[in-house]
């Protein structure tokens, strides 16, 4: 009959080599890759109406990233406005250099009553 001694040193063994092997599958066999956040190209960072010199102006804020092209691109990007963005677009062409971001801003003129209640990326195109 094996001393008292031997057998907790077996169960000890055990343990820890299920406890490795548990660990194991934990992080090595069942780690599904977390899919990339996608950077957007394009996103609106801030809208509203203004009034100037007597008109009212709908506004808006975006940013343009060329996070993926090895060199400058041309983009061309058309921004729709208000609660019917394909009835209230403006289209804007922009240069921005690799790896770098471009900041600008977009108005039209709005003689509607309400608050821009939305600015949307309708289409992007690079040449």
């Amino acid at each position: 009959m094996p001393s008292r001694r031997t057998i907790i040193s077996v169960l000890a063994m055990f343990a820890v080599v299920f406890g490795a092997a548990a660990w194991y599958v934990e992080t090595q066999v069942n780690d599904t890759p977390k899919p990339a956040r996608e950077k957007t190209q394009v996103e609106v960072t801030q809208y509203g109406v203004d009034q100037s010199h007597g008109h009212r102006v709908a506004t808006a804020e975006y940013v343009i990233h060329n996070d993926t092209s090895p060199g400058p691109t041309t983009y061309t990007v058309t921004f729709g406005f208000g609660d019917d963005p394909a009835a209230f677009t403006k289209t804007v062409i922009r240069r921005v250099g690799a790896h770098a971001s471009y900041t600008g801003s977009v108005s039209i003129p709005w003689d509607r009553r309400e608050i821009v209640d939305g600015v949307r990326v309708l289409a992007v195109q690079q040449n």
